[in-house]
């Protein structure tokens, strides 16, 4: 049997948080968490950006800390309506009056209240207020949404559980695969310690070094050194006409912003441009395997693992037979503090295309360049496979999320759906970076 309730009487308490005072003088390096809009997104806390405050602070702001199973909900601004659970970790916890904190009276429901406001989402987009500058949902509109309990509805929450739990665990391999293969390069072609013909650290164990003059360094006999431009191809993005909408209607070709270089690997794009698009504007189709790079403001390295057009202020380095994207990916990452002091202009700060030609490029010898790649390019690989499984996992857990909300789909074949997909990963494993 299900029952249908409003959310006030589910809870005990639903409320916004509240600015600390002194401005930013106010924010810490450490102490207690202050959790902003930034942090909550649909069923994913975001640490990156999480602020913190002190202890007097947090005592000020006493009446809007957060505890164990409660829900965060953006409730102002172009984040608006996003949600998500509070993670343990960052407890003890405030939030700012951007994210409002919704308790259940029943922590064994707060899953499920958190599932039916995803679900609700379109329904919260159109009741906010529009005050000012910015949207937001009152308290009192909150209070008054339905929350209808479907026939075994924790096992169904449960199930959405259980898919957003896989897709953070693939996010933590990918993140934990990255660092390996990134430590893997710097101990290779940064520190010199690649294995010699006896197995042992090359640079560390007496090998024959010999000083570069343009790095100003010592790098191994028989390597060398060259600018990026002149090794590998480069290409800057464009932005066809928004006026035509041949360009963009039914287009076939990914075509991204520089803000979705973010995303590591890239394997999809908000926007598509036709065939015409890329013939009359700037804009390039760069093969699967480019790294790119976003120059304007943040200066961000990815790789595509598809193929893909991007903007102008986006830079794609591309592969050769001899110098693949496991190589040259890491080498530009290293690169990014360079980067970012290099960059000019006051309202958007940026690098151009030739910065990134200029870039000083080591060339190891071709033997020791395949060992790295035998050991270097199955890792990248295996981030993509993570990466793509969790895009068939969103597709599926917003497929899912309103046939179970609606009693479309029963706890079984909502099983059956899981069934078809491999829930659980094996863990990263670690590298011998002198193997």
């Amino acid at each position: 049997m299900s029952r249908v309730e409003s959310l006030v009487d589910v809870t005990v308490k639903i409320g916004s948080g509240a600015t600390p005072r002194g401005g930013n003088k106010a924010y810490k390096t450490e102490g207690i968490s202050l959790i902003r809009s930034q942090n909550v997104h649909d069923f994913k806390f975001l640490k990156k950006g999480l602020a913190f405050i002190d202890n007097d602070q947090a005592e000020l702001l006493n009446n809007v800390t957060v505890q164990e199973n409660d829900i965060l909900l953006n409730i102002t601004g172009d984040s608006i309506a996003r949600a998500c659970m509070v993670p343990e970790e960052i407890l003890p916890a405030r939030v700012n009056q951007h994210v409002a904190i919704i308790r259940c009276e029943d922590k064994k429901d707060a899953y499920y209240v958190l599932c039916y406001l995803q679900f609700l989402k379109k329904h919260l987009l159109t009741i906010c207020k529009v005050g000012g500058t910015r949207n937001a949902l009152t308290k009192e509109a909150i209070q008054k949404l339905l929350i209808s309990f479907v026939e075994n509805h924790r096992k169904k929450a449960n199930l959405i559980d259980l898919i957003n739990s896989k897709i953070e665990l693939n996010n933590r391999i990918n993140t934990e695969l990255e660092s390996m293969a990134k430590l893997l390069y710097d101990y290779w072609f940064v520190q010199f310690d690649f294995p010699d013909e006896n197995g042992k650290p090359y640079k560390s164990s007496g090998g024959k070094m010999v000083f570069n003059q343009d790095l100003k360094r010592e790098i191994p006999v028989g390597w060398e050194v060259g600018f990026l431009g002149s090794i590998l191809k480069t290409s800057l993005g464009g932005t066809p006409s928004t006026k035509n909408k041949q360009y963009w209607e039914n287009g076939e070709f990914q075509w991204l912003n520089s803000g979705e270089i973010a995303n590591f690997p890239i394997i999809t794009s908000e926007l598509k441009i036709t065939k015409d698009a890329i013939i009359n504007s700037a804009t390039k189709l760069m093969p699967k395997g480019t790294v790119t790079l976003s120059i304007t403001r943040h200066i961000r390295p990815s790789i595509l693992a598809i193929d893909a057009c991007a903007n102008q202020s986006v830079v794609g380095v591309y592969e050769t037979e001899k110098i693949k994207s496991s190589y040259s990916y890491p080498l530009i990452c290293n690169e990014v503090p360079k980067y970012m002091s290099l960059r000019t202009g006051a309202q958007q700060p940026h690098i151009n295309k030739q910065t990134v030609d200029k870039t000083l490029m080591i060339l190891p010898s071709k033997e020791i360049l395949d060992k790295y790649y035998e050991l270097a390019n199955p890792t990248y690989e295996k981030i993509n496979i993570n990466a793509f499984q969790n895009k068939e996992l969103v597709g599926l857990r917003d497929w899912l999320l309103p046939m179970l909300m609606n009693g479309q789909v029963t706890v079984k074949e909502a099983e059956a759906k899981l069934s078809n997909l491999a829930m659980v990963a094996e863990p990263a494993g670690e590298y011998k970076t002198n193997q």
